[in-house]
Order: structure tokens, then sequence, then C-alpha cells
């Protein structure tokens, strides 16, 4: 179901119609509708749709054995992090200017402390007018991670895990964490790739094709 930039499925499509729909279209949730009333019932996610793989697929080859590095699932060239001194204007600069929607954030030795998402924008919502809003830009990431209450749960901080890991051991993170992406760092805490909920679903369904 499409119509003006709205994009859904009805009752009726399956799994992998929803999988690929939201791939082709490059959206992160596909609400599923009643057909006789365009009631919207629920709503799909790439980690919805994970935690039903962990429970019901069941694969004949030793797949889940492999790393996820060894099967090509996530990004391992050209990984974009940012210092955690950086400005908050300058990070959202580069999330723009990349397509990004989360940078990792490391610290003066390379290590990964943290994720940027751009869900954090709601930070600047604390300004009280235009003046406060800027001065929230010129803020380093230090200082906004500071200012976060640690007892709020947040959907985009930070988990990791190795690129040697194997796919089975990933799906598990993903399916016990509701995670959209795990970063993947090296003895040394350093980023050497990440892996998105979106990636593990977009392997699924270029094996089935």
């Amino acid at each position: 179901l499409g119509m003006r930039g709205f994009v859904g499925v009805d009752v009726e499509a399956n799994l992998l119609q929803c999988c690929r729909l939201m791939h082709s279209s490059s959206i992160d949730f596909l609400p599923i509708i009643l057909p006789s009333d365009s009631r919207v019932l629920a709503t799909v996610t790439y980690t919805t749709i994970l935690e039903y793989l962990v429970t019901h697929f069941r694969e004949q080859r030793r797949l889940f054995d492999d790393s996820i590095h060894a099967l090509g699932i996530g990004t391992y060239e050209g990984i974009v992090t940012v210092g955690v001194n950086e400005s908050l204007k300058e990070v959202l600069k580069i999330l723009d200017s990349k397509g990004l929607s989360a940078v990792p954030v490391v610290d003066d030795r390379g290590a990964v402390i943290n994720v940027y998402s751009r869900s954090d924008i709601t930070f600047l919502a604390t300004a009280t007018d235009a003046d406060s809003a800027v001065s929230n830009l010129s803020l380093s990431l230090a200082s906004i991670f500071s200012q976060q209450r640690p007892d709020v749960s947040t959907p985009d901080r930070l988990y990791t895990c190795s690129r040697d890991q194997t796919l089975q051991s990933v799906f598990e993170i993903f399916a016990s964490v509701k995670f959209n992406r795990l970063v993947c760092v090296d003895e040394a805490g350093r980023c050497n790739g990440i892996m998105s909920a979106r990636d593990l679903v977009k392997y699924f369904v270029e094996e089935v094709e």
C-alpha cells in the first residue's frame, strides 16, 4: 500500500514481502493496515523481524557458525567515527553529509566509547530560546553525554561485538537487546565495522532470492 509517500502493507502480506518492501523503500518500520477501514494494526521493524527469525528460523547448512565478517554482513570499509570532543554542530554536519543515522564516538586513543544518533537531537529541546539552541550546538559530545540521564532508556546506545563472532551469537544479541546496530571493535576497542539489524535482514532476503 502506498499513498503520497506512505508505505504500508495489508494483513495478507507475508514476512518476505515485508522485508523486501522495507529494504527497497529504505524504511525502518512498516505499518500493517486493515484494508476494510485503513486502521494500523501493528508495525513491523527490523528488530521484530530478527526476533521472529531467532525463534523460528532453522538453517540446514552450518551458516550460523560462520562469522559475520566472513559472510559479508555489515560495513567494514570507510567507517566514519567522531571524537568525543567534537561539537554537536560538526557531528550533525557529518551525519548529514554522509547520509548516516548514527556514528561511533571515540576517545583520544581511538577506542569506541559511545554512539551518537540522529534521535539524540532531542537534546536541543532543552533549549529555552533561539540563543540557547545555538549555544547547545556548540557543546561537545562529551558535555552532552554527561548531561544525559542514566536512568532513561534510549534506543541508540552503544553495544559492541567482534566481527569474528558467529552469525548465531549476533542474532542472539540483537534479539535480547532489541537494538538497531552493533559496533564491531578490535581487542583495543577500536571500531573496525558496523552491523545493523537491517544488514541482517537484507542478507536473508538475498539468500532467499
